[in-house]
């Protein structure tokens, strides 16, 4: 659901849910007293966690992945109580309405309407984690989550699949799309060591490309709304506009001091800072994004890396939507020495590749 098909109302319930901490604890309260055994109850086999820089291809791949029958993740129905999808989903239903689909605000031709998937776990984070937070930019995990914090994860993980299945199903699994978990994929993985993360890959001239435009129409739709600017900001959301924060990977502080936001060396220097530091493993699933888009790539072989059958209605869908991704021949006016570092580097994570 588009921000700006927010109205009055739906407003209003966005500010009380985000304004403070009691209105999502005191849901949180309500579910865990009434859904608490159930809850508990809840398997958590082999989540899957689909991360990346944003403009990679993660909302793509969760869109496709989400048809699964296996996997449960959040959508825009789960807002803004997002911590209780349980009670929020009872509380709501007499509200909901339909909603045509529509083209989303990053103009990318990915249609969402209220029913559509999206990635909204990073709420969590910023709940538990405000200090990491900082105008500077959003800290790294370099060691192990907090226990408190892993407690509520996995809590939220089978709170999330239980406002699906209505009962405990071990054959649901947890779905996310999150693109700052690029920065907790170790962290994460020892929490849950038998996680798979999904780590799409595409040409860094043309994600640092398609960033430093999604970054210009962020900065141009926040200025003509104020609750646009709000909303990303509550939810997490800080990869683009007036909010802009980069995750602090090693060497960013430089790239921060060095380059600005509005040119492509910026995002060439975001993109190597965060590849470098990314470290694949088995646990890992690493998709060519040109490759899959041109069907190079079968879904099928991406549910069987996951140790999931083959959906029908997911593939179908994934034939009637993958299109080439958009890549460019002409190299624009960049630093050359920053180009070469990034091709580099993609080089090496595109050999990893199965």
């Amino acid at each position: 659901m588009a921000v700006e098909d927010y109205n009055w109302m739906d407003r209003m319930v966005h500010r009380l849910a985000f304004r403070s901490a009691v209105p999502q604890e005191m849901l949180c309260e309500m579910e865990d007293a009434r859904f608490g055994k159930a809850i508990a109850a809840q398997p958590i086999d082999r989540p899957i966690f689909i991360t990346s820089l944003a403009r990679a291809g993660t909302t793509l791949l969760l869109e496709i992945l989400s048809r699964h029958p296996s996997l449960v993740t959040h959508s825009y129905r789960d807002m803004p109580f997002v911590l209780s999808p349980i009670m929020w989903r009872k509380l709501s239903r007499r509200f909901q309405v339909a909603q045509n689909a529509k083209e989303r605000a990053h103009g990318d031709g990915m249609m969402v309407s209220a029913d559509s998937v999206e990635a909204f776990e990073e709420v969590l984070w910023l709940r538990h984690f405000p200090e990491h937070y900082s105008r500077k930019g959003i800290a790294t995990w370099p060691g192990k989550l907090p226990s408190e914090f892993i407690i509520a994860l996995k809590r939220h993980m089978r709170a999330l699949i239980l406002s699906r299945s209505g009962e405990p199903d071990p054959a649901m699994r947890y779905l996310s799309k999150n693109n700052a978990n690029i920065a907790r994929k170790n962290a994460l993985a020892k929490a849950f060591p038998d996680a798979l993360f999904i780590i799409p890959l595409r040409s860094p001239l043309d994600q640092a490309r398609s960033l430093l435009r999604q970054h210009e129409r962020a900065l141009a739709d926040q200025g003509n709304s104020k609750f646009a600017r709000a909303y990303t900001a509550d939810i997490g959301h800080f990869e683009f506009g007036a909010d802009h924060r980069p995750i602090l990977f090693g060497g960013m502080a430089n790239a921060v001091s060095t380059y600005d936001p509005l040119t492509i060396d910026y995002w060439l220097a975001y993109w190597i800072a965060a590849y470098r530091e990314f470290t694949p493993g088995p646990e890992c699933v690493l998709i060519d994004m040109e490759r899959f888009t041109a069907g190079g790539t079968a879904v099928g072989h991406v549910f069987e890396q996951l140790g999931l059958a083959c959906d029908k209605e997911a593939s179908t869908f994934a034939a009637g939507t993958l299109r080439p991704m958009p890549t460019t021949r002409e190299v624009p006016a960049c630093d050359p020495i920053l180009l070469e570092q990034a091709m580099t580097r993609f080089g090496e994570l595109r050999e990893q590749v199965t």
